[in-house]
């Protein structure tokens, strides 16, 4: 009864052990194919080493009572002068893979199918602060009216061809029009050209503009217009004629804020894993050119 009893608990033993094969086997397969099936998102990253801060410069012009000076501060109220130190809305260290349509709403990439091509986002109007680099300065005009441009001798997003081309630096504009609202983007302030590509969405050219209950994304077309558009031409001593388009304009003594956003685009065919860990000096800088008055 005994040997009966053995052969018994060992054909249970050796089912048992059949049993639990399969269910690896299986278990393996399935893990396979999920791995296979859907990957998570392709993370790259950008850091902001060094002293990151704005400056204006002397605009150029002057007006019958004096020189009329482009002053900005990190204050509505003030204190204006030539240059202030960029402050930050959060504690961003790193610039994270977002997308946006408006800079309203920003969404990020929670799953890519096994092509790469991302099936699933999130909103991340959350994370702004600490995806991006973002916050607000203070222009203004004083003595007399101007047009508001970039100066591009001393305006500094990096030099990294691979950072510059997934970028975009976002802007609002708040003055006496009202609010305007750019996307820029950043190729042409290095040799984008050379900067690696892959596709991570279905088609070239779009951005996120929302997302579905199940993080489906709605894409519209990428909204962004080259930096260099909107930059004054160098006159020499310090002075500046007018560009191709102007950013915006202020009246005497007016104060108009820029509220400013550093990001890489993620549906940008250049947000790939080369732009990871790029350290660079962040310069915002703006020029003035004096603005005609109909008399």
């Amino acid at each position: 009864m005994g040997n009966v009893n053995n052969v018994n608990g060992a054909e249970n033993n050796k089912e048992t052990v059949k049993r639990l094969r399969k269910s690896l086997v299986m278990a393996v397969v399935g893990m396979i194919f999920f791995l296979v099936s859907v990957t998570g998102v392709t993370y790259a990253w950008f850091t902001a080493s060094g002293r990151a801060h704005t400056n204006v410069t002397p605009m150029g012009g002057t007006v019958s009572d004096g020189d009329t000076n482009l002053l900005i501060s990190t204050a509505e109220s003030g204190p204006f002068d030539r240059e202030c130190d960029l402050v930050s809305a959060g504690d961003a260290q790193a610039l994270k893979p977002v997308s946006t349509a408006d800079l309203e709403n920003f969404y990020r990439v929670v799953m890519q199918n096994k092509e790469g091509i991302a099936v699933s986002y999130e909103n991340a109007d959350d994370r702004v602060d600490s995806d991006t680099f973002h916050g607000t300065v203070y222009l203004k005009s004083e003595g007399a009216p101007c047009n508001v441009y970039f100066n591009g001798e001393e305006l500094q997003l990096g030099s990294d061809a691979q950072a510059l081309a997934a970028m975009r630096l976002g802007l609002k504009i708040t003055n006496h029009d009202g609010s305007r609202t750019f996307v820029m983007r950043l190729d042409d302030l290095g040799s984008a050209g050379t900067a690696e590509s892959k596709a991570t969405v279905p088609a070239a050219g779009i951005v996120v503009s929302g997302i579905s209950g199940s993080g489906a994304a709605s894409y519209v077309s990428d909204p962004a217009v080259n930096v260099s558009d909107y930059m004054a031409q160098a006159a020499g001593n310090d002075e500046y004629t007018a560009g191709a388009n102007e950013l915006f304009s202020l009246d005497a003594d007016e104060v108009a804020s820029v509220e400013y956003w550093l990001y890489l685009e993620g549906c940008d065919e250049q947000c790939v894993n080369q732009v990871q860990n790029i350290d660079s000096d962040i310069r915002l800088a703006f020029a003035g050119v004096k603005a005609e008055v109909a008399k």
